[in-house]
């Protein structure tokens, strides 16, 4: 494989993957779902099962990439045969789905930072800021504007390629992200009352534990670590033959887990500190947090910290969600990188203005009672994605085995025990897993 086809670095693949898995969902949906599920409830059997299913179907996909060399679609087809091929093409068109809506809330990152470089973000008035919000979503014009920016940056980034765009890019934004991270953490923690967020986040009560609290933490698992989507299988592609992918993926767990956990410290102290509501959802960045940065000394320019700090962690998720598809365009199609980039944007672009109109001119149309994108939201995280992941098991558990085992040991060798753990994690466990993880989603 051609140089300009590889990582210029062991550091910046895991980078790149670590700034694909924590992307935006880690900044508000990990507080959201960790409010929602009772805290340390849900935090525990999170952490237990990203260093055990998820990290063993990030070797999966990191393996099968590399083994593979080209497009999800070309790799998983050379690893199972044609019928996986179709598995891959899920993979590719889940990437592409929800990059279209993704932009669109990229595209409200990109209004409240230059909102917050203007000091309009900021309000003591709960109304005023969800007014103003409902103003954004709903505004045809301004919706799709900032839906085409936030896309438009993202397929710059990838246009420039591997080494040159998106690995630079991730080595400068992922330090920067944790950095700006832990600053906001730090003035969060300082409040009155702060505390109460922290015991909240990591407090256990094992009599209100659930169920549901676990398969949402299985759930929360698949979507922190971007897998069943073919990124990591398409950065896998871009490995060199000195990488070694048990230790690069344990790399990119940690630091998944570390950018969710971050940002429940970041967020969650404050949204106590001044009695707000931790299971607002987005609203918590949107909405609430706003009315937070306002009681900040400086707060203006905290805001701004902090919607850089955003802004970041959703274009690291595009970028890696928008290199599925020039990777199968480029492998399958001999598509060049910057002709595949810009017919990306623009279908990109005018299949995510169904999502981008979807608040406003378009908010009356239902598919199954949901709006389009949160129908688009749920066909991508309920169904798409968890068959990915289901596929990808089953292909390196059953049929590849062997080829998994000799990319698994290929730098260095791991001995019977930990690849008999890995085998049982992705061809028995993983499945069950997903399994539930689809039937939680679709029918719970």
């Amino acid at each position: 494989m051609a140089k300009s086809t590889e990582w210029g670095s062991r550091i910046g693949f895991i980078l790149a993957s670590a700034g694909s898995a924590i992307g935006l969902g880690a900044i508000w949906k990990f507080p959201f779902w960790a409010g929602a599920n009772g805290g340390g409830n849900f935090i525990i059997p999170y952490i237990i099962f990203t260093f055990t299913i998820g990290v063993a179907l990030l070797m999966a996909e990191a393996s099968v990439g590399r083994a593979g060399r080209g497009s999800a679609v070309q790799a998983m087809k050379k690893m199972g045969g044609p019928f996986f091929a179709i598995a891959g093409f899920i993979g590719v068109i889940s990437s592409f789905i929800i990059l279209s809506y993704y932009s669109v809330v990229g595209g409200w990152c990109v209004s409240y930072l230059i909102g917050s470089l203007t000091n309009s973000v900021l309000s003591s008035d709960a109304e005023t800021l969800k007014e103003g919000f409902a103003v954004l979503v709903s505004d045809p014009v301004k919706n799709v504007f900032w839906h085409f920016c936030f896309l438009t940056l993202t397929c710059g980034v990838v246009a420039l390629g591997v080494e040159k765009g998106i690995e630079r890019i991730a080595k400068f934004l992922m330090p920067l992200l944790f950095i700006l991270m832990v600053v906001i953490l730090i003035r969060s923690l300082t409040f009155p009352g702060a505390m109460k967020g922290v015991e909240f986040l990591f407090a256990i009560h094992p009599e209100t534990m659930s169920a549901s609290t676990i398969l949402n933490a299985l759930g929360f698992t698949f979507f922190s670590l971007s897998l069943g989507c073919g990124t990591i299988v398409t950065y896998g592609c871009y490995v060199k033959e000195t990488t070694d992918i048990p230790s690069s993926s344990g790399w990119i767990a940690f630091l998944a887990l570390l950018g969710s956990i971050l940002s429940g410290l970041m967020i969650l102290p404050a949204v106590f500190a001044f009695g707000l509501d931790p299971n607002a959802g987005p609203g918590l960045v949107f909405v609430t947090l706003p009315i937070v940065f306002d009681h900040f000394p400086g707060g203006a320019f905290f805001a701004v910290l902090f919607y850089i700090c955003l802004l970041t962690a959703a274009l690291t998720s595009s970028i890696s969600m928008l290199e599925v598809v020039i990777a199968y365009l480029g492998n399958e199609w001999n598509v060049r990188r910057p002709r595949g980039c810009f017919a990306c944007w623009i279908a990109l672009f005018l299949f995510g203005c169904v999502s981008a109109l979807s608040f406003g001119p378009w908010s009356d149309v239902k598919v199954f009672g949901k709006t389009l994108f949160d129908a688009l939201d749920f066909l991508s995280s309920n169904i798409l994605l968890p068959m990915g992941g289901l596929f990808i098991a089953l292909l390196t558990g059953w049929i590849a085995w062997p080829k998994f085992k000799e990319q698994l040991n290929y730098v260095k060798n791991r001995g019977t025990a930990y690849t008999t753990f890995i085998h049982a994690m992705v061809a028995i466990i993983a499945p069950i897993v997903v399994l539930l993880v689809i039937y939680q989603g679709c029918f719970a």
